[in-house]
């Protein structure tokens, strides 16, 4: 994808080196609040910005200077780029998402090593939004039904190979810095994803790419690795609208562009009541690492959706030996994706990991973490959809409690959290007096709707005290860190 890598790294590589001078910045102030510091700073950035769009219009075969404005509201973690006038993204060029959307990721990127911590990156054009300016392909979403009664999804994995214009070459669109291709790996992401939101969320799920072996009859390549826009074409010949929505572009990547817009459409053609799109990421600083999501600008209720997806992924893949501080970013991040924007249901972009850093590349080829990872997706979507709040698996503590000599009680185990069935308990022994006459305990509990609890005894005939230790785990490995409680055989 000549067009789309060029103008990625075109961004990017420009941005590293504005990184040290940022950083820098932060190092000889004595407070991130010292407006000297920032007005040095972004002016710096507007010269970087517009120096970068420069080189990326003269790519596109356009000639011009257009200045640029850089604010920053560090209490809203926000950043705002105003492009002055001679550059406004239009429909064909997907209103400069494949310029913009790779920017907005270096410059959250080099702000937090700046301390700036910026998490909204929006851009304006001449003062407003895009939306204000190309309201009629910018509509208000359709009236979300009832999270209870959603019955369809689509998954989205991905992109996969595209035909360049006019040679017809065929090229994956994403690059592999590392040898890892997004384009063959995600579907695989997609195939988990799928089996979980049918068993566990009760989902009909739908597919934007093919999964078949057999070839593709125009570039020979099996058809599990072509992008959506054939496998809509080859499932509604009729429907051009779905597909191949610029046939007068001359863009070399025109069906690149056609295929970031045949998702959403094939979403919005059956109806579905929420769309999530998998993919990795990239970026030339091979330290830029972790899971992150985004959702729409114009659709800020689906920020809730994405919120909920990063907590169940940190909270199903910290569970994981070796991932328990693999970096998940915290909320999801307004952006203007197509993907999103065109889907009129609820939707998000989850970015798993980043192919270009070496720690993600091994943990994206790892079925333990891709398990993890979307099981991770598939709870925070569920726990969303049933108006439940993600919050952390904890068990409530238990009293201590008598038991008369040669009976038996039943201990109640209460908890926090939404933990996946069937659960596993161990009621293990921390102290026993008198030693060895302590029997400890492992059970399985498979009904959400009964209670968990188990029995102690004294079937001694003396006095004694034992002090248990509770654990428990639920089916994907979360664990709740243990509780203790005394138990005192006592004499009736």
């Amino acid at each position: 994808m000549k067009g789309l890598k060029l103008a990625t790294a075109v961004v990017a590589c420009g941005l590293f080196f504005v990184s040290p001078v940022l950083a820098s910045g932060v190092e000889h102030s004595s407070s991130v609040e010292d407006p000297g510091m920032y007005a040095e700073l972004l002016a710096l950035l507007e010269r970087e910005i517009g120096a970068q769009l420069t080189r990326h219009l003269q790519e596109e075969g356009r000639l011009r200077q257009v200045t640029v404005s850089v604010a920053v509201d560090p209490q809203k973690r926000r950043m705002v780029v105003d492009f002055g006038p001679g550059y406004l993204p239009g429909d064909e060029q997907n209103y400069g998402e494949l310029f913009l959307i790779p920017l907005a990721a270096d410059l959250r990127h080099y702000s937090d090593q700046a301390g700036l911590e910026i998490l909204d990156v929006e851009f304006l054009f001449q003062g407003k939004p895009i939306e204000a300016h190309f309201p009629e392909d910018h509509p208000l979403p359709r009236t979300a039904k009832s999270r209870s009664a959603h019955t369809r999804a689509l998954v989205s994995s991905s992109h996969g190979y595209i035909a360049l214009h006019p040679s017809r070459a065929w090229e994956f669109q994403r690059p592999a810095p590392l040898g890892l291709q997004e384009d063959v790996l995600s579907p695989t992401y997609g195939d988990e994803l799928q089996d979980l939101l049918e068993q566990r969320s009760g989902l009909v799920v739908h597919r934007a790419r093919s999964r078949s072996k057999d070839p593709h009859p125009e570039s020979g390549y099996p058809w599990e690795q072509m992008s959506s826009r054939y496998h809509l074409k080859a499932l509604f010949p009729e429907r051009a609208d779905i597909w191949n929505e610029l046939p007068n572009s001359p863009s070399s990547d025109r069906e690149v562009k056609e295929d970031i817009r045949a998702r959403p459409n094939y979403a919005n053609h059956l109806g579905v009541d929420v769309m999530l799109s998998l993919h990795t990421n990239g970026n030339p600083s091979p330290g830029v690492r972790g899971a992150e999501v985004y959702h729409h600008r114009t659709k800020p209720e689906d920020k809730a959706l994405g919120d909920s997806i990063l907590c169940g992924m940190r909270e199903v893949i910290h569970a994981q030996p070796g991932y328990e501080s693999f970096p998940i970013r915290a909320e999801s991040v307004a952006e203007g994706h197509g993907e999103n924007r065109i889907g009129t249901m609820p939707s998000v972009i989850v970015e798993t990991a980043y192919h270009s850093n070496p720690e993600d590349v091994a943990a994206l080829q790892d079925p333990v973490f891709r398990s993890a990872a979307m099981k991770g997706v598939e709870k925070g979507y569920r726990l969303w959809a049933t108006g439940k709040s993600c919050g952390q698996f904890a068990l409530q503590p238990i009293s201590d409690i008598e038991v008369p000599l040669q009976t038996s009680r039943d201990v109640n185990v209460s908890f926090l959290g939404n933990p996946q069935y069937p659960l596993g308990i161990e009621v293990a022994v921390a102290d026993c007096r008198p030693p060895g006459v302590c029997t400890p305990w492992k059970g399985r509990f498979e009904d959400p709707d009964a209670p968990v609890k188990f029995e102690v005894s004294c079937s001694s005939t003396r006095p004694g005290t034992v002090r248990w230790k509770v654990l428990m785990r639920d089916a994907d490995g979360v664990a709740a860190a243990p509780v203790e409680f005394n138990q005192s055989c006592v004499r009736a």
